[in-house]
């Protein structure tokens, strides 16, 4: 209200003072905000995929220290791939027949039958099966995956699912190796007696434990490219190997077993721009394609845990006082 000259009082109109937005001004905060939001969401989306990362270095720092400690009461010796013989190679145990299960890529259906893979045996030391899994890489539904031939035949059981068979069968936290049953050193000779024999096995053996690679929490069982699924369903290798190529033809075997001569399935998935695809192009020349263009998550045989890539921990070196080629971060003897 106000008053007039003449003393009258008269209404006061504030609709004269107020403004809307207009439709221009408006488009204009949503710009803004769209742009900003553009801005933002990939770094968000880097900062979980660091988090994540870091999850997965504390998982393979704990499941190094459970290896370690494993060593300190089995005089010094890590497990092998498989503690109780091997049916998926042929290898005839005291179970008797094909040998026993769980095995390397065949949980069998056992229920009773001990878990003796090389995840599995760490497990009083841990006491933490999840730490088996990369967040990065995601959790295996196993129930849709046991059965598909490109895993195992077999068919599922809810009881081996909810021991963990089915993780150490196609366990994401792998082993080198050749720090086992399959590296120098070894042999099978008395498989069907008294079991497999590696010297890969023993921390006395190993040269340079602060550059051995001893575990890792990223592992693949394919390159997830002509039907093969795995990087997609986390399903892991439980052990791996380094690749050996046109570029690395100096380095053709591992004190007596001859090298693969396809990717070591080590899964580079952290800051990985691709996660499915063959691990190299066509020519050999270039090696940051597909599962090797990111980082991988590495625990070293003294206990220390640093992010690697393939370019650095796969190469081929001349080891000039052994006067031998090898995989210097692979090999224990050198």
């Amino acid at each position: 209200m106000q008053t007039s000259d003449t003393g009258r009082v008269t209404s006061f109109d504030r609709s004269t003072n107020t403004r809307a937005f207009t439709l221009i001004e408006l488009l204009v905060v949503i710009a803004i905000i769209a742009i900003l939001a553009a801005i933002l969401f990939p770094v968000f989306a880097q900062a979980r995929a660091s988090a994540r990362a870091i999850s997965c270095v504390s998982n393979v720092k704990q499941a190094g220290l459970a290896v370690l400690m494993y060593a300190e009461d089995f005089d010094e010796n890590i497990p092998l791939i498989d503690n109780n013989g091997s049916s998926y190679y042929g290898c005839p145990s005291s179970c008797g027949g094909n040998g026993c299960t769980p095995d390397w890529g065949s949980p069998g259906t056992n229920v009773n039958e001990p878990d003796a893979m090389f995840f599995g045996v760490i497990q009083p030391y841990s006491k933490n099966k999840q730490i088996g899994y990369c967040p990065e890489i995601g959790t295996p539904h196993w129930g849709g995956l046991i059965g598909n031939p490109a895993y195992t035949s077999t068919p599922y059981v809810p009881a081996l699912d909810s021991r963990g068979i089915y993780q150490d069968s196609f366990s994401q936290m792998a082993v080198n190796m050749l720090l086992t049953e399959f590296g120098p050193g070894a042999s099978w000779a008395n498989c069907s007696s008294s079991g497999y024999t590696s010297s890969g096995t023993n921390l006395a053996a190993w040269a340079r434990p602060a550059e051995l690679y001893m575990i890792t929490g990223d592992s693949v069982w394919g390159f997830g490219v002509g039907g093969d699924q795995s990087p997609q369903n986390g399903v892991g290798n439980t052990a791996t190997w380094p690749i050996t190529d046109s570029i690395t033809t100096n380095c053709t075997d591992w004190g007596g077993y001859s090298a693969n001569t396809s990717a070591g399935w080590t899964y580079y998935v952290h800051r990985a721009p691709q996660r499915v695809g063959y691990p190299w192009n066509a020519g050999f020349t270039q090696f940051n394609l597909g599962i090797n263009s990111g980082l991988a998550n590495i625990g070293f045989a003294d206990g220390h845990v640093k992010p690697m890539r393939q370019q650095v921990l796969e190469q081929c070196a001349y080891n000039t006082q052994a006067n031998v080629w090898t995989f210097p971060y692979w090999d224990y003897r050198y």
